[in-house]
C-alpha cells in the first residue's frame, strides 16, 4: 500500500492508556490501516496499546501537530530572533522564525532526535508525519526576511529541514506535511519545493 493511500486515525496527545487501548480496539473494527502516536510520547515495543494494535495487524506510524516541539519555548527569554515575529515584536508561539539559519539548525537537531527515538517502533517502510500547531496553521512570522514566504513556504521550509534530517536516518521513510496552498500571495522567485521524502496532505 502507497503511504500516502493509507486510512490513518492521529492518536491525541492528551489521550491516557485506557482511552488508546480503546481507541486501537475501534480503529481495527472500523478498517483503519494505520495509528499515528504523536511524537515525544515515551513509546516502545513493550508498551501495551502498542502490542495491541499490532496484534490487530494496525500500522504504527509517528507525528501529528508537533512544530511546538521542534523549537523549545524555554530558549525564547535569551534567543527572541529564532521566534517568529508580529506586529514588529517576538512572539514565542506558535511558530518561529524560519529564515533564521539559527532556528533550521535547532529543528534539524529535534527533528532527528525525536525521529530518531521512534525509528524501532513505526512500521516499515516508515512514515511521519509533521504538521503546524492544531487550530494555528496561518499564524506565521512577518519579519522582513519571512515577509517575502508565504505561509505555505514558511512551512515548506520548516518541514524540509526535517525531512533532511529523517532521510539521513532511513532514506526510505516518508514524511507527510499540511498542504496549506501556494496561494495567490506566493512570490514565484521564492517558491519552495517539497524533498522527495515528502508528500503532501490536507
Amino acid at each position: 500500500m502507497v503511504p500516502a493511500d493509507r486510512k490513518r486515525l492521529f492518536i491525541d496527545r492528551k489521550s491516557g492508556k485506557r482511552e488508546i487501548v480503546e481507541i486501537v480496539k475501534w480503529a481495527a473494527n472500523d478498517n483503519y490501516d494505520a495509528l499515528v502516536f504523536p511524537l515525544g510520547k515515551k513509546l516502545t515495543e513493550k508498551t501495551g496499546y502498542i502490542k495491541l494494535a499490532k496484534r490487530y495487524d494496525l500500522l504504527i506510524e509517528g507525528g501529528g501537530c508537533d512544530f511546538s516541539l521542534l523549537v523549545p519555548k524555554r530558549l525564547f527569554f535569551f534567543h527572541r530572533d529564532l521566534f517568529r515575529m508580529e506586529h514588529g515584536r517576538r512572539k514565542p508561539y506558535p511558530h518561529f522564525c524560519p529564515t533564521n539559519p539559527e532556528t533550521i539548525s535547532i529543528i534539524t537537531e529535534n527533528a532527528a532526535n525525536l525521529f530518531a527515538a521512534y525509528l524501532p517502533l513505526v512500521s516499515v517502510p516508515r512514515v511521519f508525519h509533521l504538521f503546524p500547531e492544531k487550530g494555528r496553521e496561518n499564524i506565521w512570522c512577518a519579519c522582513p526576511a519571512c515577509r517575502a514566504f508565504s505561509p505555505a513556504e514558511q512551512n515548506m521550509i520548516i518541514v524540509n529541514s526535517a525531512a533532511d534530517a529523517l532521510a539521513k536516518l532511513d532514506p526510505d521513510a516518508r514524511l507527510s506535511f499540511l498542504d496549506l496552498g501556494a496561494g495567490a500571495e506566493t512570490l514565484q522567485s521564492h517558491a519552495v519545493s517539497p524533498r522527495k521524502n515528502m508528500f503532501g496532505t490536507t
